[in-house]
């Protein structure tokens, strides 16, 4: 039984690192192949991004080991890309979005190397929560505004449901972290609620479906 538990848990941690190196690859496809951003949240892409590259820069200034932040590298990189996509596909890419770049390269370089004060950046930590929250709850009003979540990966969050889940399960392995709990309970919520959302609005209407 003992070694039955210790498989489930290196289970949990391995399958969560891989499906987050690939958790947005669903959506980058779906996206490229619909080149439309009907249903996806700018502002949820870019508070996503700033959740994951806080993680970031708090991981690699605490000289933490790198595979227990693996996946951060790969989330922050395919949200970059994410955004760009979004911003091309809606016309909205601007000398302004260099500069935002530019700006946004600086931070992550003066985080990561001790240019601020460790303060700043456990201050930064605790506000990953509702950073998070917030944008999972901008991509559900993007939903709920324009009623079409066709540009919309399920696979994409369902595996970040999945990772939510192993995660609970992890933490509560070490003991009873209440933030780190907090935080992926809050996750998986508003995961599931987009999930659910964007499989409502892809159902035939009752009207559409008296006209065919």
């Amino acid at each position: 039984m003992v070694e039955l538990y210790s498989l489930l848990i290196t289970f949990a941690n391995i399958s969560t690192i891989v499906l987050c190196i690939v958790l947005k690859i669903p959506q980058i496809i779906s996206l490229v192949g619909s080149k439309n951003t009907t249903g996806l949240s700018l502002p949820g892409t870019l508070l996503e991004l700033t959740s994951f590259t806080i993680g970031l820069c708090y991981s690699v200034s605490s000289g933490y080991a790198l595979s227990s932040y693996l996946e951060y590298p790969f989330l922050v990189g395919q949200d970059l890309l994410l955004l760009a996509l979004v911003l091309h596909y809606s016309k909205q890419i601007s000398p302004t979005w260099f500069a935002i770049l530019g700006a946004y390269a600086a931070v992550v370089y003066a985080l990561t190397t001790g240019l601020f004060p460790n303060g700043l950046l456990i201050t930064l930590m605790s506000l990953c929560t509702p950073i998070s929250a917030a944008s999972k709850l901008a991509q559900l009003r993007t939903m709920h505004v324009s009623q079409n979540s066709k540009s919309v990966s399920v696979l994409t969050w369902s595996i970040a449901a999945y990772t939510c889940i192993t995660r609970i399960f992890t933490t509560l392995d070490r003991g009873f972290d209440a933030p780190l709990l907090a935080n992926y309970s809050v996750s998986l919520i508003l995961n599931l609620a987009i999930i659910s959302l964007a499989l409502k609005l892809r159902r035939p209407r009752k009207q559409e479906k008296k006209t065919q």
